[in-house]
């Protein structure tokens, strides 16, 4: 991942700090589908333009030699504000001895995927911020939800590529787009077999995912909230990179560090993310609020 920045150390501590890096490259969803900034030295905020859209009707028809009226091209800046985002954990020596796990090895994963975790945490939680939706509360999610969303992207003009960012239970659950994609079989005197959707239905079964469906590339994340105000509905979202904005320090986006207490025989790792995230342009987002209960 671009704008990763590591820490060395010799030996173990190396192979724990190195192991935390690609856990966090690999684990996060959100990093390669959003619009990335990094800070400049010197600053904890980044800057994002939401450029008004003009429309057929600012182009007038004009005469040979005349004067056309100037029309306004406006801009709204969008901050993203960096904080840290810390996990730390301390490893004794009398651990390391005493345990016949691979105590370092894992530490490194562990405080990786923590971070990336947290990372789309505070990502996804932007999908909720779309006043553009489809679907709702109580509502199970339907395919005519997500070419409404297609529909509601286009019309704002939001370039392509389309991202659809579910909840595990939005992809795989009884109400969720790979049950949309077949029809179960019936019994009885309206007997019928299962019936598949297509090449999409086929990939669904013998892969047990689809990577895109209604022009949208798909993505799933543990991180959206599968029950927004308690009533057993999950916040998924759908959107243009230029939706959705992180900043990223100006040291770089990820960093974990390794420190030695001899006095407490013992090992301190830290891992620390630097972002902070905004919304940019508000159109080029759906909010899709769904029943998964």
């Amino acid at each position: 991942m671009a704008l990763t920045n590591t820490s060395t150390a010799a030996g173990g501590l190396g192979r724990t700090i190195g192991d935390a890096v690609i856990a966090f490259n690999h684990v996060n969803v959100m990093y390669p589908l959003v619009t990335v900034q990094q800070a400049a030295q010197g600053s904890n905020h980044v800057q994002f333009s939401d450029w008004t859209k003009l429309a057929s009707s600012d182009v007038t028809a004009a005469t040979q030699a005349t004067t056309t009226t100037a029309v306004a091209i406006t801009t709204a800046a969008r901050t993203a504000t960096i904080s840290e985002h810390v996990i730390a954990s301390t490893v004794s020596d009398l651990v390391l001895m005493g345990s016949g796990d691979d105590v370092e090895g894992q530490a490194g994963p562990a405080l990786g995927n923590a971070v990336a975790a947290k990372l789309d945490d505070d990502l996804v939680e932007l999908g909720k911020t779309f006043s553009q939706t489809e679907c709702g509360a109580g509502t199970a999610l339907a395919l005519s939800h997500i070419f409404g969303s297609m529909r509601q992207l286009r019309g704002a003009g939001a370039p392509m590529p389309y991202n659809l960012v579910l909840s595990p239970k939005q992809v795989w659950g009884s109400k969720g787009i790979i049950s949309l994609l077949h029809d179960d079989a019936v019994t009885g005197s309206n007997s019928k077999p299962m019936s598949m959707m297509g090449n999409k239905g086929e990939e669904a079964f013998s892969t047990g995912y689809v990577g895109s469906l209604a022009g949208f590339n798909i993505y799933w994340s543990d991180q959206i909230d599968e029950d927004v105000s308690s009533g057993g509905d999950a916040a998924g979202f759908a959107f243009s990179k230029g939706g959705v904005g992180l900043g990223v320090g100006a040291d770089g986006l990820f960093r974990i560090a390794a420190e030695r207490d001899e006095m407490l025989r013992a090992t301190n790792y830290v891992a620390t993310g630097f972002w902070g995230e905004v919304e940019i342009k508000d159109a080029y987002g759906v909010y899709i609020l769904s029943d998964v209960s």
